[in-house]
């Protein structure tokens, strides 16, 4: 398990996913990817669509269920920020500015840690480009996944690569609960942050 100075990063970036509440039922299931370049990043965060969540949750295979919820772009060179949101969610278009300085904040967050987890567990000489965070919750009720997030655990999963054309994250880590006889997934919610070679 993940202790000490690394339980107060994620807290706080799991505190972050007010987003989800923020994105109505949009915001049951979503997925944030940032690709890192040289001068910058990428991002791009997708979700459920309401209407095919049912349909989500009881098949193994659903690609139609799936819309984007917003593309992203970081300059460096000269600090620019472009966002585009998804026409058809209306919980991002009328609260503009607050969802873009939450989303900012989301990606600057997984960025930090996606850092400590490279010069901590990773080998610093290969390219880590892709980090991916998958978020999902369970209940409506925002403060009952707060308590339960500061109760949980992040622990570390080592990744067996069966497969060599199969395109496996590297390093990843998932929220989880202890119980006396092995470790669970939390009740509200589900939280893993992969990373990828690419």
């Amino acid at each position: 398990m993940i202790k000490n100075i690394y339980s107060k990063n994620w807290i706080r970036y799991l505190v972050k996913f007010r987003y989800s509440f923020n994105l109505g039922d949009w915001g049951k299931h979503v997925w944030l990817v940032i690709y890192l370049g040289n001068n910058g990043y990428n991002a791009s965060s997708f979700g459920v669509k309401p209407s095919e969540i049912r349909r989500f949750e009881t098949q193994v295979i659903c690609n139609s269920c799936f819309e984007y919820i917003y593309l992203s772009k970081y300059d460096h060179a000269d600090y620019s920020y472009d966002i585009d949101f998804n026409p058809d969610i209306r919980e991002l278009w009328e609260n503009k500015m607050e969802a873009e300085n939450m989303i900012r904040n989301i990606e600057t967050l997984a960025i930090d840690i996606y850092n400590i987890v490279v010069k901590s567990y990773l080998d610093s000489l290969k390219k880590y480009k892709k980090i991916l965070i998958h978020f999902r919750r369970n209940v409506q009720d925002y403060n009952k996944i707060i308590e339960e997030i500061k109760e949980n655990n992040i622990s570390k999963q080592s990744i067996i690569k069966k497969y060599e054309f199969i395109n496996l994250p590297v390093f990843m880590f998932t929220a989880l609960k202890e119980k006396k006889t092995e470790p669970s997934y939390p009740n509200y919610y589900r939280f893993s942050f992969m990373v990828y070679e690419l």
